[in-house]
């Protein structure tokens, strides 16, 4: 079995270095992205007090958007769907109707 063995750079005749790359500290984005996210969930639950209801109704949004439904306000390219969903609450562009049960079970 042949031992690998470290062969002199030709260009610099030293030593052989071993090139390190910098890595991308991560950056401010995606913080400030989770940041909009819990600022329009705090001001769709203003519009629908209701968490349950409000979880639901961005939920089926997000699956129509998810499908190629056209969003309903003016969205950025790094927008998720759940924030289209929750602006889109925000501008009363999406309505919800809540079912009573009648009070005979029918």
């Amino acid at each position: 079995m042949l031992a690998p063995q470290l062969v002199p750079s030709v260009l610099t005749n030293s030593v052989p270095v071993i090139l390190q790359f910098p890595i991308p500290q991560p950056r401010d984005p995606v913080r400030s992205l989770r940041h909009m996210t819990t600022q329009l969930l705090n001001e769709a639950a203003q519009v629908i007090p209701n968490q349950q209801l409000l979880i639901n109704v961005v939920s089926k949004r997000v699956r129509q958007l998810g499908l190629g439904h056209r969003p309903l306000v003016e969205t950025t390219p790094r927008m998720s769907l759940t924030d289209i969903a929750l602006k889109e609450i925000i501008a009363g562009k999406l309505a919800y109707e809540s079912l009573e049960e009648s009070s005979d079970g029918a």
